[in-house]
Parts: structure tokens; sequence; C-alpha cells
């Protein structure tokens, strides 16, 4: 699939397709937001904004829209009002979603000797209609960049108690957020990154001005794109390698519309802990054994993307 690179949200929004969107009652949109008091560890709010602008006025969409997330750090919904998110949904008539507050299913993942640990994950996440990631380019403390795949992997969590969970060393957390990932993968994965966060990301980290948006219909191939242009090889980026062997598309070799590579590349500074996070790599034998398991995990509990 193609990758669309612009200067502002809805001049991507203007390129995709959305004649499908019109058939569903409901539309999801999960944003990030780790720390409800730090609005540059959140989806930047105009970003939300021009997202539901567009789907109430341009594309005439009137259905539901839930904007769903479940703050780390602080309150979901004190998050909400920070980022200006509750006028909003007045506005446009948007629900405001507490994934912390869901109903959820349990997920086998693996700790750190990659034996079986259960996961709680959202149901509403997971049977959404239709699914829209919407985050801010950071870098991370773990898994060097959280992008829109991660935005739904570990925020589709329930329970702050249980995020945590998933970090069992470098290994096995690639593995697991590549699991989260497939199974609520997204169907438009959108990254803004006119002001990313770099260094100790994901909420610690310091503003990066860049200027530039991306979009897509596959969100590996937009991560992939982004985490590239931000300066970090995506094979060594772990749960976007595994997502690519697992079939959810390419992290090589993308088509990109609006900008080439070169017109976009810059330099995020790193996590302090960036040289350690590159040891995620299992062995080969391992490695396709884990695959085959994770492959299985995801089939039995995936939710159906539609595009």
């Amino acid at each position: 699939m193609t990758v669309y690179v612009s200067r502002s949200i809805s001049e991507v929004l203007d390129i995709l397709n959305w004649d499908i969107v019109r058939k569903f009652k409901r539309i999801y949109i999960k944003i990030n937001m780790v720390s409800a008091y730090n609005v540059l560890s959140m989806t930047p709010p105009d970003a939300v904004k021009e997202l539901v602008t567009f789907l109430r006025e341009k594309i005439n969409y009137d259905g539901k829209i839930i904007i769903a997330e479940g703050s780390a750090l602080g309150s979901t919904y004190e998050g909400f009002r920070n980022a200006n998110i509750i006028e909003l949904a007045k506005q446009y008539d948007i629900e405001l979603f507490d994934i912390h507050e869901d109903s959820f299913f349990e997920v086998p993942l693996f700790n750190h000797r990659f034996e079986e640990i259960s996961i709680p994950v959202s149901k509403s996440l997971a049977n959404a209609e239709f699914l829209i990631s919407i985050c801010r380019a950071k870098t991370h403390d773990t898994v060097i960049v959280t992008l829109t795949l991660k935005n739904v992997a570990v925020g589709g969590i329930v329970g702050k108690n249980y995020r945590g969970k998933i970090h069992q060393g470098y290994p096995a957390i690639n593995v697991n957020i590549a699991i989260l990932s497939g199974i609520l993968f997204p169907d438009i994965g959108i990254v803004d990154g006119k002001i990313g966060m770099e260094g100790d990301g994901p909420v610690s980290g310091t503003p990066k001005s860049w200027g530039y948006v991306f979009a897509g219909n596959n969100p590996l191939e937009v991560d992939a794109i982004v985490s590239r242009a931000m300066g970090f090889d995506p094979n060594t980026i772990g749960y976007l390698y595994y997502l690519s062997k697992l079939g959810f598309g390419k992290i090589n070799d993308i088509d990109l519309v609006g900008f080439s590579l070169d017109d976009i590349s810059t330099r995020f500074r790193p996590h302090r802990e960036y040289k350690n996070q590159l040891n995620w790599k299992l062995d080969p034998e391992f490695e396709e054994e884990i695959l085959k398991k994770s492959s299985n995990i995801i089939e039995k509990y995936s939710r159906k993307t539609v595009i």
C-alpha cells in the first residue's frame, strides 16, 4: 500500500479514500495520552480536531464517533479536558471513552522466559467496525519509537496495572507488542510529526520540530516510513520486524506520495537507552517457534480490518 505525507492533517486526509467509512455506524478514534498532564505526550489536540472536523464536515459522516484512550498517568478524563477534547466532543457530538472502564478478554502473551501470561484487552477496540489510530511521532524508552501500532497495542490494555506487565525485557516486549498490534490492527494510521518528541520519550522527551504528517491504510507501513524518516531503521525495531514477518505489510521499499524520503528525513535524538533497546533479537530457530505461536494467537483473537 501507499503512505501519504503532507504538511497538514487535512491534506493527507483528503488523499485517503473514505467511501467505505460511510457504511459503518461507528468509528473509533484511538488517540495517545501517556500522561494526562503533559500535552506533548499526547496526540496533538489540533490533529484530533482536524480529523473530527474532516469526518463531520468534509465527508459528512453522521454515525457515532468514539474517541478512546486510557491514560497511563493521571485521569483519562482530566487528560481529555487538558487537551480540549471535551469541548470538541460537545461541538461535534462525539462520545469520549476511557478504555480502563471497558470490558475485556484475556490474551496470552509472554514473560521474559517466554512462558505464557494473560493480559486484558479492550473488547470495544477489538469489536470496532472501523478503527483509526492517530498519534504524535515520539521516541520510546523501551522499543525505540511509539507510533500508530504501539498506540493501539499498549493503549488497548484494560487497567493501568496491567500495562507494565508486558514489559518483560527487550525480546519479549517486542513480541508482545507485535501480537497486540496484530489483534487490534487499525484500518487507518495517522502520525502527526509537525512537532514530535525526541530523547527520553514517551513522556519525558523534548519537542522536535519536524513539520510533516503521515497517513495510510496500512499502519505498519506508515510506522515503518515514519521511523525511517525519524532516523531509525525499521528493521531494528523489533515489533515492526515481527509484524512484517507475520504478514501485516512491508517495512522496506514502501511507496511514498507527497514528498520523497530524502525530503523528509531528519534525526530524532533517541532515548538514552537506545543501544540497549536494540537487544531484542531471538535465535533464528526460536524466533520461528515464537512467530508461529504469535500467529496462532493473533488469528484466534484478531479484529477484522475492512481495508
